[in-house]
Protein backbone atom coordinates (compact mmCIF):
# COMPACT_ATOMS: atom_id res chain seq x y z
CA UNK A 1 0.00 0.00 0.00
CA UNK A 2 2.73 2.38 0.75
CA UNK A 3 4.51 1.52 -2.26
CA UNK A 4 1.40 2.16 -4.83
CA UNK A 5 1.24 5.88 -2.66
CA UNK A 6 4.91 6.69 -3.55
CA UNK A 7 4.20 6.05 -6.89
CA UNK A 8 1.25 8.35 -7.00
CA UNK A 9 2.64 11.03 -5.38
CA UNK A 10 6.05 10.74 -7.40
CA UNK A 11 3.72 11.21 -10.93
CA UNK A 12 1.79 14.21 -9.10
CA UNK A 13 4.83 16.18 -8.77
CA UNK A 14 6.38 15.44 -12.26
CA UNK A 15 3.09 16.96 -13.51
CA UNK A 16 3.10 19.90 -11.99
CA UNK A 17 2.73 22.81 -13.39
CA UNK A 18 4.85 26.52 -12.22
CA UNK A 19 4.41 30.18 -13.73
CA UNK A 20 7.22 31.26 -14.91
CA UNK A 21 7.68 35.05 -16.14
CA UNK A 22 10.36 36.81 -18.29
CA UNK A 23 11.54 39.09 -20.75
CA UNK A 24 12.50 38.66 -24.52
CA UNK A 25 15.00 40.99 -25.49
CA UNK A 26 17.14 41.84 -28.66
CA UNK A 27 21.18 41.66 -28.58
CA UNK A 28 21.11 45.86 -28.08
CA UNK A 29 18.90 45.77 -25.49
CA UNK A 30 15.30 46.50 -27.23
CA UNK A 31 12.25 44.28 -26.26
CA UNK A 32 10.67 42.47 -28.74
CA UNK A 33 6.80 42.52 -28.64
CA UNK A 34 5.52 39.42 -30.05
CA UNK A 35 7.97 36.63 -29.52
CA UNK A 36 5.76 33.32 -29.46
CA UNK A 37 7.04 31.34 -26.18
CA UNK A 38 5.81 27.43 -26.49
CA UNK A 39 6.48 24.53 -24.47
CA UNK A 40 8.14 21.43 -25.91
CA UNK A 41 5.70 18.67 -26.24
CA UNK A 42 3.02 20.37 -25.94
CA UNK A 43 0.40 22.64 -27.53
CA UNK A 44 1.29 25.62 -24.95
CA UNK A 45 2.25 28.94 -26.08
CA UNK A 46 1.79 32.80 -25.46
CA UNK A 47 3.57 35.69 -27.01
CA UNK A 48 5.65 38.56 -25.45
CA UNK A 49 3.35 41.72 -24.96
CA UNK A 50 4.95 45.53 -26.08
CA UNK A 51 7.43 46.08 -23.50
CA UNK A 52 8.93 42.16 -24.44
CA UNK A 53 7.62 40.44 -21.19
CA UNK A 54 5.58 37.15 -21.19
CA UNK A 55 3.83 34.91 -18.26
CA UNK A 56 3.60 30.82 -19.24
CA UNK A 57 2.70 28.10 -16.84
CA UNK A 58 4.76 24.94 -18.07
CA UNK A 59 6.44 21.66 -15.63
CA UNK A 60 9.70 22.62 -13.80
CA UNK A 61 11.70 20.44 -15.93
CA UNK A 62 10.30 21.54 -18.97
CA UNK A 63 12.24 23.10 -22.69
CA UNK A 64 10.78 26.63 -23.88
CA UNK A 65 11.38 28.01 -27.01
CA UNK A 66 10.94 31.16 -28.29
CA UNK A 67 10.68 32.11 -31.89
CA UNK A 68 10.52 35.77 -33.53
CA UNK A 69 10.57 36.34 -37.39
CA UNK A 70 13.84 37.66 -38.17
CA UNK A 71 15.75 36.49 -34.93
CA UNK A 72 17.45 32.85 -33.93
CA UNK A 73 15.05 30.77 -32.40
CA UNK A 74 16.33 30.26 -28.78
CA UNK A 75 15.49 27.01 -26.42
CA UNK A 76 15.90 26.77 -22.61
CA UNK A 77 15.14 24.53 -19.93
CA UNK A 78 13.31 25.83 -17.02
CA UNK A 79 15.13 23.56 -14.15
CA UNK A 80 12.67 25.14 -11.67
CA UNK A 81 13.24 28.49 -12.38
CA UNK A 82 9.92 31.29 -12.11
CA UNK A 83 11.93 33.49 -14.13
CA UNK A 84 13.46 33.21 -17.62
CA UNK A 85 14.62 36.24 -19.52
CA UNK A 86 16.06 35.26 -23.27
CA UNK A 87 18.23 37.28 -25.54
CA UNK A 88 17.62 36.87 -28.94
CA UNK A 89 20.16 37.57 -32.08
CA UNK A 90 18.90 38.45 -35.44
CA UNK A 91 19.37 35.75 -38.28
CA UNK A 92 22.30 36.62 -40.76
CA UNK A 93 21.00 38.11 -44.19
CA UNK A 94 21.50 34.64 -45.62
CA UNK A 95 18.92 32.64 -43.28
CA UNK A 96 16.37 35.13 -43.61
CA UNK A 97 12.88 33.34 -44.18
CA UNK A 98 11.74 34.12 -47.66
CA UNK A 99 7.94 33.29 -49.08
CA UNK A 100 8.12 32.43 -52.26
CA UNK A 101 4.56 31.27 -52.82
CA UNK A 102 3.40 28.49 -51.45
CA UNK A 103 6.74 27.58 -48.92
CA UNK A 104 8.85 29.72 -47.06
CA UNK A 105 12.59 28.88 -47.89
CA UNK A 106 16.35 30.19 -45.81
CA UNK A 107 17.24 33.26 -48.93
CA UNK A 108 20.41 31.02 -48.84
CA UNK A 109 18.62 27.84 -50.22
CA UNK A 110 17.02 29.87 -52.95
CA UNK A 111 18.55 29.48 -56.54
CA UNK A 112 15.64 32.04 -57.81
CA UNK A 113 16.34 35.87 -58.25
CA UNK A 114 13.84 37.02 -54.77
CA UNK A 115 13.82 40.46 -53.48
CA UNK A 116 12.69 40.94 -50.09
CA UNK A 117 10.87 45.03 -49.46
CA UNK A 118 11.85 46.55 -46.42
CA UNK A 119 9.06 47.26 -45.15
CA UNK A 120 9.50 49.58 -42.35
CA UNK A 121 11.38 52.07 -44.93
CA UNK A 122 8.54 51.88 -47.62
CA UNK A 123 5.61 52.62 -44.36
CA UNK A 124 7.74 55.72 -44.08
CA UNK A 125 6.88 57.16 -47.48
CA UNK A 126 3.60 58.32 -48.58
CA UNK A 127 1.58 57.21 -51.11
CA UNK A 128 -1.98 55.79 -52.02
CA UNK A 129 -0.92 52.38 -53.63
CA UNK A 130 1.72 49.75 -51.68
CA UNK A 131 3.14 49.96 -55.48
CA UNK A 132 4.00 53.44 -55.13
CA UNK A 133 6.22 52.58 -52.25
CA UNK A 134 7.91 50.14 -54.37
CA UNK A 135 10.01 53.03 -56.45
CA UNK A 136 13.47 52.66 -55.81
CA UNK A 137 13.20 50.08 -53.60
CA UNK A 138 13.89 46.87 -55.24
CA UNK A 139 16.64 46.43 -57.69
CA UNK A 140 15.28 45.49 -61.29
CA UNK A 141 11.87 46.77 -60.40
CA UNK A 142 10.37 50.36 -62.25
CA UNK A 143 7.03 51.58 -61.28
CA UNK A 144 5.47 54.90 -63.17
CA UNK A 145 2.36 56.62 -62.27
CA UNK A 146 0.51 59.50 -63.86
CA UNK A 147 0.85 61.80 -60.15
CA UNK A 148 -3.12 62.02 -60.33
CA UNK A 149 -4.20 60.94 -56.76
CA UNK A 150 -4.63 57.49 -56.65
CA UNK A 151 -4.02 56.60 -60.44
CA UNK A 152 -2.68 53.24 -61.53
CA UNK A 153 0.50 52.53 -61.05
CA UNK A 154 2.60 50.56 -64.20
CA UNK A 155 4.38 48.24 -62.55
CA UNK A 156 7.77 46.73 -64.86
CA UNK A 157 10.25 43.91 -63.32
CA UNK A 158 13.68 43.96 -65.28
CA UNK A 159 11.96 45.90 -68.77
CA UNK A 160 9.39 44.85 -71.03
CA UNK A 161 9.93 41.21 -72.30
CA UNK A 162 6.77 41.39 -74.12
CA UNK A 163 4.56 43.48 -77.26
CA UNK A 164 1.60 42.71 -75.78
CA UNK A 165 1.03 42.68 -71.16
CA UNK A 166 3.90 43.18 -69.37
CA UNK A 167 2.07 43.06 -65.93
CA UNK A 168 3.60 41.06 -63.07
CA UNK A 169 1.05 38.67 -61.62
CA UNK A 170 0.16 39.99 -57.74
CA UNK A 171 -0.38 37.46 -54.96
CA UNK A 172 -2.06 39.03 -52.17
CA UNK A 173 -2.26 35.99 -48.62
CA UNK A 174 -2.12 33.80 -51.31
CA UNK A 175 -4.82 34.96 -54.03
CA UNK A 176 -3.18 36.11 -57.13
CA UNK A 177 -4.65 39.11 -59.11
CA UNK A 178 -4.52 40.10 -62.20
CA UNK A 179 -4.89 43.64 -61.51
CA UNK A 180 -1.85 46.86 -60.57
CA UNK A 181 -5.01 48.71 -59.00
CA UNK A 182 -4.45 48.11 -55.50
CA UNK A 183 -5.40 50.86 -53.29
CA UNK A 184 -7.58 49.73 -51.72
CA UNK A 185 -4.89 48.43 -49.35
CA UNK A 186 -3.86 50.15 -46.70
CA UNK A 187 0.23 49.81 -46.58
CA UNK A 188 0.59 49.92 -42.70
CA UNK A 189 -1.37 46.53 -42.70
CA UNK A 190 0.85 45.07 -45.04
CA UNK A 191 3.40 42.21 -43.13
CA UNK A 192 6.01 41.39 -46.37
CA UNK A 193 6.41 42.08 -49.76
CA UNK A 194 8.69 39.59 -51.66
CA UNK A 195 9.39 40.33 -55.83
CA UNK A 196 9.61 36.70 -57.88
CA UNK A 197 12.16 38.30 -60.75
CA UNK A 198 12.89 34.96 -63.13
CA UNK A 199 11.42 32.40 -64.81
CA UNK A 200 11.10 30.26 -61.84
CA UNK A 201 7.83 32.06 -60.38
CA UNK A 202 6.08 30.20 -63.69
CA UNK A 203 6.92 26.76 -62.47
CA UNK A 204 4.08 27.94 -59.69
CA UNK A 205 1.82 30.18 -61.17
CA UNK A 206 2.19 29.14 -65.01
CA UNK A 207 1.83 31.69 -67.67
CA UNK A 208 0.29 34.55 -65.49
CA UNK A 209 3.63 34.86 -63.80
CA UNK A 210 6.04 35.19 -67.03
CA UNK A 211 6.54 39.38 -66.30
CA UNK A 212 7.07 38.09 -62.44
CA UNK A 213 5.42 37.92 -59.13
CA UNK A 214 5.05 40.46 -56.64
CA UNK A 215 3.84 38.44 -53.52
CA UNK A 216 1.91 40.26 -50.52
CA UNK A 217 0.76 39.67 -47.12
CA UNK A 218 -1.01 41.43 -44.59
CA UNK A 219 -1.25 39.08 -41.68
CA UNK A 220 -0.17 41.04 -39.04
CA UNK A 221 -1.28 40.09 -36.06
CA UNK A 222 -1.99 41.13 -32.19
CA UNK A 223 0.21 41.51 -29.29
CA UNK A 224 -0.21 39.38 -25.85
CA UNK A 225 -1.29 41.60 -22.87
CA UNK A 226 -4.13 44.11 -22.90
CA UNK A 227 -5.84 46.16 -25.62
CA UNK A 228 -3.18 49.01 -26.83
CA UNK A 229 -4.20 50.99 -29.18
CA UNK A 230 -1.54 53.10 -31.12
CA UNK A 231 -2.18 56.08 -33.87
CA UNK A 232 0.39 57.33 -36.05
CA UNK A 233 -0.54 60.49 -38.27
CA UNK A 234 1.59 61.68 -41.04
CA UNK A 235 1.00 64.63 -42.97
CA UNK A 236 2.70 66.80 -45.59
CA UNK A 237 2.57 69.18 -48.87
CA UNK A 238 3.04 68.43 -52.29
CA UNK A 239 4.17 71.12 -55.18
CA UNK A 240 4.16 70.53 -58.77
CA UNK A 241 7.45 70.46 -60.47
CA UNK A 242 8.93 73.46 -61.43
CA UNK A 243 9.75 74.65 -64.64
CA UNK A 244 7.23 74.92 -67.15
CA UNK A 245 6.00 78.05 -65.29
CA UNK A 246 9.48 79.48 -65.85
CA UNK A 247 8.93 79.16 -69.56
CA UNK A 248 5.81 80.37 -69.59
CA UNK A 249 4.81 83.91 -70.61
CA UNK A 250 2.36 85.57 -69.14
CA UNK A 251 1.51 88.87 -69.79
CA UNK A 252 -0.14 89.23 -73.00
CA UNK A 253 1.24 92.11 -74.68
CA UNK A 254 4.33 90.39 -74.30
CA UNK A 255 2.99 87.32 -75.65
CA UNK A 256 1.94 88.86 -79.16
CA UNK A 257 5.20 90.21 -79.36
CA UNK A 258 6.76 86.78 -79.48
CA UNK A 259 3.40 85.67 -81.49
CA UNK A 260 4.33 88.73 -84.14
CA UNK A 261 8.09 88.11 -84.42
CA UNK A 262 7.09 84.14 -85.37
CA UNK A 263 3.86 85.43 -87.99
CA UNK A 264 6.94 87.47 -89.58
CA UNK A 265 9.65 85.37 -89.69
CA UNK A 266 7.24 82.98 -91.48
CA UNK A 267 6.12 85.81 -94.25
CA UNK A 268 2.94 85.53 -92.85
CA UNK A 269 0.57 88.75 -92.21
CA UNK A 270 0.30 89.48 -88.46
CA UNK A 271 -3.43 89.00 -87.34
CA UNK A 272 -4.70 92.08 -86.23
CA UNK A 273 -8.42 90.90 -85.10
CA UNK A 274 -6.83 90.45 -81.29
CA UNK A 275 -4.87 93.00 -80.26
CA UNK A 276 -5.46 95.80 -83.00
CA UNK A 277 -2.53 97.98 -84.53
CA UNK A 278 0.30 95.61 -85.04
CA UNK A 279 2.45 98.48 -84.08
CA UNK A 280 0.64 99.57 -80.97
CA UNK A 281 -0.97 96.79 -79.60
CA UNK A 282 -3.24 96.70 -76.70
CA UNK A 283 -5.14 94.11 -74.86
CA UNK A 284 -8.87 94.05 -76.20
CA UNK A 285 -12.26 95.20 -74.22
CA UNK A 286 -13.16 91.25 -75.23
CA UNK A 287 -11.60 88.21 -76.78
CA UNK A 288 -15.10 87.08 -77.80
CA UNK A 289 -19.14 88.35 -77.93
CA UNK A 290 -21.51 86.57 -79.70
CA UNK A 291 -23.35 88.07 -82.66
CA UNK A 292 -26.68 88.56 -80.65
CA UNK A 293 -24.28 90.02 -77.70
CA UNK A 294 -22.08 92.14 -79.56
CA UNK A 295 -23.72 95.82 -79.46
CA UNK A 296 -20.65 97.53 -81.73
CA UNK A 297 -17.17 96.92 -82.75
CA UNK A 298 -13.93 99.15 -83.08
CA UNK A 299 -11.77 99.70 -86.26
CA UNK A 300 -9.95 96.20 -85.77
CA UNK A 301 -12.99 94.24 -86.00
CA UNK A 302 -12.87 93.85 -81.75
CA UNK A 303 -16.12 93.69 -79.94
CA UNK A 304 -15.95 97.17 -78.09
CA UNK A 305 -19.84 97.67 -76.13
CA UNK A 306 -21.80 94.44 -75.53
CA UNK A 307 -25.14 93.37 -74.07
CA UNK A 308 -24.63 91.43 -71.41
CA UNK A 309 -28.38 90.66 -71.16
CA UNK A 310 -28.04 88.53 -73.85
CA UNK A 311 -25.55 86.15 -72.47
CA UNK A 312 -26.27 82.61 -72.26
CA UNK A 313 -24.26 79.54 -71.33
CA UNK A 314 -23.00 77.77 -73.97
CA UNK A 315 -24.66 79.52 -76.83
CA UNK A 316 -24.09 82.85 -76.38
CA UNK A 317 -20.88 83.58 -74.18
CA UNK A 318 -19.22 86.79 -73.86
CA UNK A 319 -15.40 86.89 -72.52
CA UNK A 320 -13.62 89.44 -71.41
CA UNK A 321 -9.16 90.47 -72.39
CA UNK A 322 -7.24 90.09 -70.03
CA UNK A 323 -4.01 91.60 -69.40
CA UNK A 324 -2.04 88.12 -68.69
CA UNK A 325 -3.43 84.85 -67.15
CA UNK A 326 -1.20 82.98 -65.38
CA UNK A 327 -2.19 79.50 -66.39
CA UNK A 328 0.39 77.72 -64.43
CA UNK A 329 -1.25 79.00 -61.03
CA UNK A 330 -4.22 78.99 -62.11
CA UNK A 331 -4.35 75.12 -62.48
CA UNK A 332 -1.49 73.76 -60.38
CA UNK A 333 -0.46 74.60 -56.50
CA UNK A 334 0.10 72.68 -53.57
CA UNK A 335 -1.97 70.16 -52.38
CA UNK A 336 -1.84 68.04 -48.81
CA UNK A 337 -1.19 65.14 -48.03
CA UNK A 338 -2.68 63.14 -44.96
CA UNK A 339 -2.17 59.21 -43.95
CA UNK A 340 -3.86 58.47 -40.57
CA UNK A 341 -3.99 54.97 -38.59
CA UNK A 342 -5.21 53.61 -35.80
CA UNK A 343 -4.17 50.21 -34.61
CA UNK A 344 -5.96 48.04 -31.46
CA UNK A 345 -4.23 44.90 -30.36
CA UNK A 346 -4.20 42.67 -27.62
CA UNK A 347 -4.35 39.19 -26.55
CA UNK A 348 -4.22 35.98 -24.11
CA UNK A 349 -2.32 32.81 -23.77
CA UNK A 350 -5.28 31.51 -26.33
CA UNK A 351 -6.25 34.53 -28.61
CA UNK A 352 -5.04 37.50 -30.10
CA UNK A 353 -6.68 40.31 -32.01
CA UNK A 354 -5.55 43.48 -34.46
CA UNK A 355 -8.14 45.86 -35.72
CA UNK A 356 -6.70 48.65 -38.11
CA UNK A 357 -8.12 52.07 -39.04
CA UNK A 358 -7.33 53.98 -41.91
CA UNK A 359 -7.60 57.06 -43.68
CA UNK A 360 -6.00 58.32 -46.74
CA UNK A 361 -6.53 61.73 -48.28
CA UNK A 362 -4.44 63.04 -51.21
CA UNK A 363 -4.84 66.11 -52.83
CA UNK A 364 -3.40 66.58 -56.41
CA UNK A 365 -1.34 69.31 -57.06
CA UNK A 366 -3.65 70.03 -60.26
CA UNK A 367 -6.78 71.99 -59.41
CA UNK A 368 -10.12 69.58 -58.98
CA UNK A 369 -7.89 66.12 -58.36
CA UNK A 370 -8.62 64.53 -55.17
CA UNK A 371 -8.40 60.86 -53.68
CA UNK A 372 -9.82 59.50 -50.24
CA UNK A 373 -9.42 56.26 -48.86
CA UNK A 374 -10.89 54.51 -45.46
CA UNK A 375 -10.25 51.01 -44.51
CA UNK A 376 -10.64 49.04 -41.37
CA UNK A 377 -9.11 45.50 -41.03
CA UNK A 378 -9.73 42.95 -38.28
CA UNK A 379 -6.92 39.84 -37.90
CA UNK A 380 -8.15 37.45 -35.12
CA UNK A 381 -6.46 34.34 -33.92
CA UNK A 382 -7.78 31.54 -31.54
CA UNK A 383 -6.33 28.29 -30.11
CA UNK A 384 -8.32 25.57 -29.04
CA UNK A 385 -6.16 22.76 -28.15
CA UNK A 386 -4.30 21.66 -30.99
CA UNK A 387 -7.12 23.66 -33.23
CA UNK A 388 -5.97 26.92 -34.79
CA UNK A 389 -8.33 29.33 -36.18
CA UNK A 390 -9.08 33.09 -37.05
CA UNK A 391 -9.86 35.36 -39.87
CA UNK A 392 -8.53 38.30 -42.53
CA UNK A 393 -10.73 40.43 -42.71
CA UNK A 394 -10.41 43.81 -44.55
CA UNK A 395 -13.36 46.58 -45.99
CA UNK A 396 -12.51 49.83 -47.66
CA UNK A 397 -14.00 52.90 -49.52
CA UNK A 398 -12.49 55.29 -51.91
CA UNK A 399 -13.25 58.13 -53.61
CA UNK A 400 -11.37 59.41 -56.33
CA UNK A 401 -12.21 62.68 -58.58
CA UNK A 402 -10.40 64.15 -61.53
CA UNK A 403 -7.60 62.50 -63.05
CA UNK A 404 -5.20 63.66 -65.84
CA UNK A 405 -6.40 62.52 -69.29
CA UNK A 406 -3.78 60.29 -71.25
CA UNK A 407 -2.50 58.54 -68.31
CA UNK A 408 0.36 58.52 -67.19
CA UNK A 409 1.62 61.98 -67.77
CA UNK A 410 -1.46 63.93 -69.45
CA UNK A 411 1.42 65.40 -71.75
CA UNK A 412 -0.41 65.16 -75.07
CA UNK A 413 -2.13 67.99 -76.94
CA UNK A 414 -5.49 67.79 -75.17
CA UNK A 415 -3.87 66.57 -71.85
CA UNK A 416 -3.82 69.44 -68.62
CA UNK A 417 -0.24 70.00 -68.90
CA UNK A 418 -0.55 70.63 -72.88
CA UNK A 419 -3.47 73.08 -72.46
CA UNK A 420 -1.87 74.88 -70.02
CA UNK A 421 1.39 75.46 -72.00
CA UNK A 422 -0.58 76.27 -75.20
CA UNK A 423 -3.68 78.66 -73.36
CA UNK A 424 -2.16 82.23 -74.58
CA UNK A 425 -2.25 84.65 -71.33
CA UNK A 426 -4.97 87.25 -73.15
CA UNK A 427 -7.45 84.37 -72.51
CA UNK A 428 -9.17 84.49 -69.30
CA UNK A 429 -9.93 82.28 -66.67
CA UNK A 430 -13.95 82.94 -66.34
CA UNK A 431 -16.37 84.67 -68.74
CA UNK A 432 -18.47 87.34 -67.24
CA UNK A 433 -21.27 85.33 -65.86
CA UNK A 434 -18.26 82.97 -63.85
CA UNK A 435 -18.14 80.06 -65.99
CA UNK A 436 -15.14 78.69 -67.01
CA UNK A 437 -13.81 80.40 -70.34
CA UNK A 438 -11.93 79.28 -73.21
CA UNK A 439 -10.44 79.74 -76.73
CA UNK A 440 -13.13 80.38 -78.91
CA UNK A 441 -11.56 83.51 -80.39
CA UNK A 442 -10.34 84.00 -83.74
CA UNK A 443 -6.31 83.09 -84.11
CA UNK A 444 -6.55 81.88 -80.55
CA UNK A 445 -6.10 78.20 -81.06
CA UNK A 446 -8.41 75.75 -80.60
CA UNK A 447 -7.69 75.17 -76.81
CA UNK A 448 -10.78 74.48 -74.26
CA UNK A 449 -9.60 75.82 -70.46
CA UNK A 450 -7.04 73.28 -68.59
Amino acid sequence: MSLLFLLALSGTAYGQQMPITGTVTSTGGAPLPGVTVRVQGTDTRTITDATGRYRVNAPADAILTFSFVGQRPVQTTVAGRNVIDVTMAQVPYLEQVVVTAYTEQRRADITGAVSSVNIESAQKQTGASVLQRLDAAVPGVTVVSSGSPGSRSTVRIRGISSFQNNDPLYVIDGTPVQESYLNFLNPNDITSVQVLKDASAASIYGSRASNGVILIETTKKGIQGPPQATLRVRTGVATATRGYDDILITNALDYFQVEKLSFINAGLAVPTNIYGDPNNPTVPQYIYASAAATVTKDQWGRPLTVNTGAYSYPNSLIMPGSDGTNWWKAVFGSAPVGDYNLDVNGGSDENAYRVSFNYFHQGGTAKYNDFKRGSVRANTQFNRGKLNFGENISLGLERHYGGLPNDPGGYAEDGILGKNILMQPVIPIYDIAGNFAGGKATTLGNQSNP
